[in-house]
Order: structure tokens, then C-alpha cells, then sequence
């Protein structure tokens, strides 16, 4: 309730605090932390707890709070639920940052509550406050190989 966020690693048992802008609803870890509350912004923390990027959308009167979030298996994408819509963030690794690759907006939708993607990175599944369920096939790219089998390819390694 105090806007922090608490590391601790297992390996060196080092704890780390990180303080956000608000009490941090949607939390995830990937090759990052990112958190979002009810104030309409987006922070990618180091696991050190040094902002690494932030994504700012408090002007944005459509941006209500950002209630779930999500990495790949990779940590390489991330997705933020927020209201009727949800935002999906990739790790470019030549400009070390984070770009908004989409923000998909569904009608009365109302809040994402809940979001997973499968191990392989391949869907993604998310769940609003309705209890709707909807199943996204993620990829970049699908071969077939002889007839007979399917490749599908998720990220560029």
C-alpha cells in the first residue's frame, strides 16, 4: 500500500526496494520489472530498482488503471491489461529499450483482469472482469515442413 516494490534474490539473498508512482497492480518480471497502477503510467524497473524506461498516458482520458500484467517465456514482450484494452511492449535489443509494439482495444471489454502466455510463447490468453476469455495466437512468422508438421515462430532468436 506504500508504493514499493520488494526484490529479493534467492542466489545472493540480496533485497532490493523499488518505490513506484503508485500502488503497483499490474507487476510482472521479465528481463525487466514493470509495474502500473491507477495513475496511468508504466515503469520498466532494473532488478537493481533504477527506472529503466517509462511509458506515460495519464493524459490519455481512455487510460484507466493498469490491473495485469505479463512476460513471455523469453521476457522479451510484455503485456499491461488496462480498461476495454491491452498494450504489448517488445525488448529491442540493439537500442536497449522498450517500444509499444500494439495497443489492442476491445469494446466493452471492461477490465483485463487476468493475462498468461503459453510456455512456448505462442498464445496468449487474457480475461476480463465479464469472465470472458479470449485466446491470441501469437506469431511472427509459420512454415510448414513436408505436409507435415508446422513451424511457428515467436522471436527472432
Amino acid at each position: 500500500m506504500d508504493n514499493s516494490i520488494v526484490t529479493f534474490h534467492l542466489d545472493t539473498k540480496a533485497k532490493g526496494k523499488i518505490m513506484h508512482s503508485t500502488i503497483p497492480y499490474a507487476l510482472s518480471w521479465g528481463s525487466h520489472i514493470v509495474a502500473g497502477g491507477n495513475d496511468g503510467k508504466i515503469a520498466f524497473y532494473e532488478p537493481t530498482g533504477d527506472c529503466f524506461q517509462r511509458f506515460d498516458y495519464s493524459k490519455d482520458e481512455k487510460v484507466k488503471e493498469f490491473s495485469c500484467a505479463a512476460f513471455n517465456s523469453s521476457g522479451e514482450t510484455c503485456l499491461v491489461g488496462n480498461f476495454d484494452r491491452f498494450y504489448v511492449y517488445n525488448f529491442n535489443s540493439k537500442r536497449p529499450q522498450w517500444d509499444e509494439i500494439c495497443c489492442k482495444k476491445i469494446e466493452n471489454y471492461y477490465s483485463v483482469t487476468s493475462c498468461c502466455w503459453k510456455p512456448d510463447g505462442s498464445k496468449l490468453s487474457i480475461g476480463s472482469i465479464c469472465g470472458s476469455v479470449d485466446v491470441f495466437e501469437i506469431c511472427l512468422k509459420k512454415a510448414r515442413y513436408k505436409g507435415k508438421f508446422e513451424f511457428t515462430y515467436v522471436s527472432l532468436s
